[in-house]
């Protein structure tokens, strides 16, 4: 069927229908209408609605909505806040879990006490279940408020007698808990060492989930996510730092230096690299670089060069 828009009026003609709707021409809207033009209106109109309402044809009034610029601009405004809810949506996917994990680690270190000692210096610490840990030299923890059995150790090294009841040293991506028990912690560059020295101590990385057990005397290194193997311990080395002592068999040059420059402010500088493999052993005061430099020069195998009120350069034996 044939649709004719007119007026703003459809009409739904039969197929094959010849006749064609004459639309008069609307007079002028300056020149009022005669009677006889409004009533000749008014007769057509009663004529087109009789001869469309006969049995077996209807008419559909249909006006077209006028679609003005405030409609379009309110339609507009709904297609481009669409997609910006769905922007939001996905950032807050996206920045909810990081906003989280960053408050809770804001809050954790809120709740630490942090503790330190500086150069050349050895801290006892009580720890709140009854425990003592004893902190090296360049050295800091921070002991968790809400958890008497927790203690994190953010660099350095220290020592821990725990208590009867379970007591756990975070360090790096590892978690070192023992009960009733001495073990020791170092966290020096991006490794962290675990030496047990009484009771039982274990060591745990959650994220890969490897875990192991030291006995008295054993030792084991983990970083960047993995768990080394179980080796035997030097004791001597372990409880001679606990006294003030660096106690070394058949370490190297390289190794005592750095071992003595994390306790004075007066540095030692190896000024040859054929010195930093030079075999060494010994037990020396820890805090005492010019007896080490004097201990050293003795030896025939290098000189000690005082170049600065702060600086000792190790320089090998005039010959």
């Amino acid at each position: 069927m044939a649709r004719i828009y007119a007026d703003n009026v459809v009409f739904l003609m039969r197929p094959g229908e010849t006749a064609r709707r004459r639309v008069e021409r609307m007079p002028d809207p300056r020149t009022p209408p005669s009677n006889e033009t409004v009533a000749a209106c008014r007769r057509t109109a009663a004529a087109t609605t009789d001869a469309h309402a006969s049995p077996g044809y209807s008419h559909t009034v249909a006006p077209r909505p006028a679609v003005n610029s405030e409609a379009r601009q309110q339609v507009g405004a709904r297609g481009r806040r669409a997609p910006l809810r769905w922007v939001l949506l996905l950032a807050t996917v996206c920045v909810l879990p990081v906003a989280v994990c960053t408050w809770r680690a804001v809050v954790h270190q809120a709740s630490l006490q942090h503790y330190a000692t500086a150069i050349g210096e050895q801290r006892k610490l009580p720890l709140p279940d009854g425990g003592t840990a004893l902190l090296d030299t360049d050295t800091a923890v921070g002991v968790s408020a809400g958890s008497r059995h927790r203690l994190d150790l953010e660099r350095g090294r220290a020592q821990f007698d725990s208590a009867a009841p379970p007591f756990a040293v975070q360090a790096g991506d590892g978690v070192v808990s023992a009960a009733g028990g001495r073990f020791q912690v170092s966290r020096l560059a991006h490794e962290v060492r675990v030496v047990a020295l009484a009771g039982t101590v274990s060591v745990n990385l959650p994220a890969s989930s490897e875990q192991v057990t030291l006995r008295p005397g054993q030792q084991v290194d983990y970083g960047y996510g993995r768990l080394g193997g179980v080796q035997p311990a030097d004791l001597a080395a372990a409880r001679g730092w606990a006294h003030g002592e660096l106690v070394f068999h058949h370490g190297n040059l390289a190794e005592l230096v750095a071992a003595m420059n994390r306790y004075s402010s007066t540095r030692l500088v190896i000024g040859d690299a054929a010195l930093r493999n030079l075999p060494v052993s010994g037990v020396f005061d820890a805090g005492d670089p010019i007896g080490l430099a004097q201990a050293l020069q003795r030896s025939r195998l290098l000189r000690a060069v005082r170049v600065s009120p702060y600086e000792i350069a190790l320089q090998p034996a005039a010959r």
